[in-house]
C-alpha cells in the first residue's frame, strides 16, 4: 500500500496532532492499485462543483475546501457506470452466440448452469428465485453435479472448472474483480483469491465473456485516499450480463426463429437509459450527502436496511472499496444523529416501512430508494411517506422489462441495478462532503488485493477511534 496524504481542515495545512494523517499511520509503502475509472463517457456536468478561480458565478458551495478535486465523486461514479455499460454493448454479439448455444443445450435435455455471481450483491441478484428471473439458468453448489453436454457460466478459475470442461461441459468464463485472471498485472491479486495451480481463464474455459468491471473494483479516485479506488462496481457488470443472457435465452426458447441478438440489446438499452436519467437526482443526492456528513461528523452512525432484496445492503456492508462505517457501531449511542438508508425494489414492503418509521421517530435522518409505483399503480402510504429524503429507482415493474411471447409476466428487472447505483452515488458524494470538511472516512481495501487484509486490519484500529 502506498503512503497517503490525509489533510486536516486547517487552511494552512498544518498537521493535526489530534487526528494523525494516514501518512503517519501507514508505516511502509507498497503500491497503488491502478485501474479503469470508467473514462469520461457520458460524463454529466458538475453543476454544483465549485467554480474555477476568477469565475464571476457564485455557488453556495464556494466556502468549502476541495482538497484539489473539482469533480464531484458521485459524477465520477455515475460516468464510470455508464462506461461499463457502454463497453458491455460490445459483448452483445458474443451474448447472441452463447445464448443460441445455450438454447440448443436446453432443447437437447441438458442444463445451463451459472456461478457468475461472485461478490456481495450478485449472490442475491442472480439467484434462480429472484423475482423476474425466467427460471432457466440453474444455480449449482458444486461442479461435480454438472454433466456432459451441459453449459456453464462461471467466475471461477480452478481445477474443478477445468475438470468440468474436460468431461464435456461447455465453459464460459466471466471476468470479475474478485478472482485472478490474465487481464490484470501479475502480483495484484492476493494468494487467497489466486489459483494455486497457476491456471488462467484461457486454460479452463471455451470462451471468455468480459463483465468490464475494473479489476480494482472501485470507480472513484479520492486524492485523500490514494491507496485504492472507492465505491464498488462489479454488481453492474455482472448484473447487466446476467439479465442480458436470460432475456436472450428465454426469447430463443420461446421462439426458435428468434434473431441471434435481440432481447439482450433491448434490456441494455432500457437499463442504460434509466442509468442516464438517474443523473437527474444529482442535486438532491448532494443535499442528502451534506446532511449525512453533518450528522456523522457529530457522532451519528450510518445504517442500511434492505429486507426484501438483502443483496442491496450487502453491497454497502464490509465490501471491497466500501465505507467502513456502514452498519457498524451502536445505533443506540446517538439515535437522533444517525442515518438510516432503506434500499428497496418495491414501494411498500411493510417491514421496510416500519424500519423507516421507527428510525424517524427516534430522530434519525431516513433515506429511501425505491420505485414510486408497481406496474403503473402508485403506492399509497408507501416507504417514501416515512422518509426525509426519497429517490425513485425508475424501475416500477414488479417482474421485469422484457416481454417474451408465451410468458404471462415480463422478465429481467432493472430494480436491483438502479437502486444500487443510487446508493453508491450517495456513498460517493457523502465521502466527497466529508473530505471537503476535513473528515476523511476509512474504506475497506479488497481482501482479494495483495496486502488488502493487512491494510484493513491496520485501518480498523483508527476507524474505531475516529468513528467513520
Amino acid at each position: 500500500m502506498s503512503k497517503s496524504c490525509h489533510r486536516s481542515a486547517d487552511p494552512h495545512n498544518r498537521r493535526s496532532v489530534e487526528h494523525p494523517s494516514r501518512r503517519d499511520l501507514l508505516l511502509g509503502g507498497a503500491m497503488f492499485a491502478g485501474g479503469l475509472a470508467g473514462g469520461d463517457l457520458c460524463e454529466p456536468r458538475s453543476a454544483e462543483a465549485a467554480p474555477s478561480p476568477g469565475s464571476k458565478s457564485a455557488s453556495k458551495w464556494d466556502h468549502e475546501y476541495t482538497f484539489g478535486h473539482t469533480r464531484l465523486f458521485m459524477d465520477e461514479y455515475h460516468s464510470g457506470i455508464l462506461g461499463i455499460l457502454s463497453r458491455i454493448a460490445g459483448e452483445t454479439e458474443l451474448v447472441g452466440e452463447l445464448t443460441s448455444r445455450a438454447a440448443k443445450v436446453v432443447r437437447s435435455g441438458h442444463d445451463v448452469w451459472t456461478s457468475m455471481s461472485e461478490g456481495h450483491m450478485p449472490h442475491w441478484e442472480q439467484r434462480a428465485d429472484r423475482r423476474g428471473g425466467p427460471g432457466i439458468m440453474k444455480d449449482h453448489s458444486s461442479f461435480e453435479q454438472l454433466k456432459k453436454g451441459d453449459m456453464l457460466f462461471t467466475n471461477h478459475c480452478n481445477k474443478q472448472v477445468l475438470a468440468a470442461r474436460e468431461r464435456g461441459i461447455y465453459v464460459v468464463s466471466v471476468t470479475v474483480s474478485y478472482i485472478d485472471n490474465e487481464f490484470r498485472p501479475e502480483g495484484f491479486t492476493d494468494e487467497s483469491h489466486s489459483n494455486p495451480d497457476g491456471l488462467k481463464l484461457k486454460d479452463i474455459s471455451n470462451v471468455i465473456l468480459h463483465s468490464h468491471t475494473p479489476y480494482t473494483q472501485g470507480l472513484v479516485h479520492a486524492p485523500e485516499i490514494p491507496e485504492f479506488t472507492l465505491c464498488p462496481s462489479s454488481q453492474t457488470g455482472l448484473g447487466a450480463l446476467h439479465w442480458m443472457l436470460n432475456a436472450e435465452l428465454a426469447n430463443k426458447l420461446s421462439n426458435p426463429k428468434a434473431k441471434a441478438v435481440d432481447k439482450s440489446v433491448e434490456y441494455l438499452r432500457v437499463l442504460t437509459d434509466r442509468v442516464r436519467r438517474i443523473g437527474e437526482h444529482r442535486g438532491r443526492i448532494r443535499e442528502t450527502a451534506v446532511t449525512m456528513a453533518h450528522r456523522i461528523r457529530r457522532g451519528g452512525r450510518w445504517f442500511v436496511k434492505s429486507l426484501e432484496h438483502k443483496g442491496l445492503s450487502s453491497e454497502l456492508t464490509h465490501v471491497a472499496s466500501g465505507a467502513m462505517i456502514v452498519n457498524s457501531g451502536d445505533w443506540k449511542a446517538k439515535p437522533d444523529k444517525n442515518v438510516l438508508l432503506v434500499s428497496a425494489i418495491s414501494p411498500a414492503i411493510p417491514a421496510e416501512m416500519q424500519a423507516a418509521k421507527s428510525a424517524r421517530t427516534e430522530g434519525a435522518f431516513v433515506i429511501g430508494i425505491a420505485p414510486t409505483a408497481t406496474d403503473g399503480k402508485p403506492a399509497r402510504n408507501g416507504l417514501f411517506d416515512h422518509c426525509d429524503a426519497a429517490f425513485d429507482n425508475l424501475s416500477p415493474e414488479r417482474h421485469g422489462v422484457i416481454r417474451v411471447p408465451g410468458r404471462e409476466s415480463a422478465i429481467c428487472p432493472t430494480s436491483g441495478l438502479t437502486t444500487n447505483l443510487i446508493q453508491q452515488m450517495l456513498c460517493a458524494q457523502w465521502t466527497d462532503e466529508m473530505v471537503r470538511r476535513g473528515s476523511v472516512p476509512y474504506f475497506f481495501m479488497g481482501g482479494y488485493q495483495q496486502g488488502g487484509s493487512e491494510y484493513n486490519a491496520a485501518m480498523k484500529i483508527h476507524f474505531d477511534r475516529q468513528g467513520f
